[in-house]
């Protein structure tokens, strides 16, 4: 499975979470964790086709963003996504490992973003 459609699995899963009703609002803070997955592995489909690297640690994501952005490997109406890649580092133990409860709203917020995050991947990478 190439980096691309594990990001887009990732969100897939998020979306049949986020329509379960059997898990209470547990189902909201799996939602955002595996939104959290999907802009780091759709940010690795990238830096593997355009830098020849992948991220080794998860804060790397986003610097690895910021040099697809300097080196002009991608075009310039794209850098806003960086922050997401930011937001999703900075918060992934949150949800992954100290499973912060979140609202509805806040977990529909995270799916739009990596909808958007992985749909400008796809379209970068064509």
């Amino acid at each position: 499975m190439s980096e691309i459609e594990e990001a887009e699995t990732w969100l897939a899963s998020a979306k049949v979470a986020f329509g379960q009703d059997a898990s209470g609002r547990a189902r909201y803070t799996v939602v955002v964790a595996q939104c959290i997955h999907a802009p780091i592995r759709a940010n690795d489909a990238l830096t593997v086709r355009l830098l020849r690297r992948r991220s080794t640690r998860h804060e790397d994501a986003a610097l690895l963003f910021g040099e697809l952005v300097r080196l002009k490997k991608i075009p310039a109406r794209f850098s806003n996504l960086r922050a997401l890649l930011v937001r999703a580092v900075s918060e992934k133990s949150e949800y992954d490992y100290k499973g912060t409860e979140v609202s509805r709203d806040v977990a529909a917020r995270w799916m739009r973003q990596t909808e958007r995050f992985v749909a400008a991947v796809r379209e970068i990478l064509r």
